[in-house]
């Protein structure tokens, strides 16, 4: 039997986590995320994005339950809610550079 087989009833699941990242500002946030958690303004700096932007893309992230979201003193800070997006990250990254070097 095949180890990376996805079964029927596991599928949807996993293709709402990939639907999930599958806009670039969410992916770009997933990506931050993975180094800290951080609040709202600081995504905004580092994504050089409006906050109205972050957070739309953050309302589907949260709804997934891929980032959790801590709000103390005012101010919300967002932390991935599996640790396991890092290596999945990873995987993209390397998936994306090794097709841009076969595109040369």
């Amino acid at each position: 039997m095949n180890p990376f087989a996805v079964n029927e009833t596991d599928a949807p699941h996993l293709a709402d986590i990939l639907k999930g990242l599958g806009h670039p500002m969410r992916l770009r946030i997933v990506s931050l995320l993975c180094g800290s958690s951080l609040c709202v303004t600081e995504l905004c700096d580092q994504l050089d994005a409006r906050q109205t932007a972050v957070s739309q893309h953050l309302a589907p992230l949260r709804m997934l339950g891929l980032v959790t979201v801590d709000r103390r003193g005012g101010q919300a800070r967002y932390t991935l809610a599996e640790p396991k997006l890092k290596k999945l990250v990873n995987c993209l990254k390397s998936c994306t550079i090794g097709a841009k070097r076969s595109a040369r």
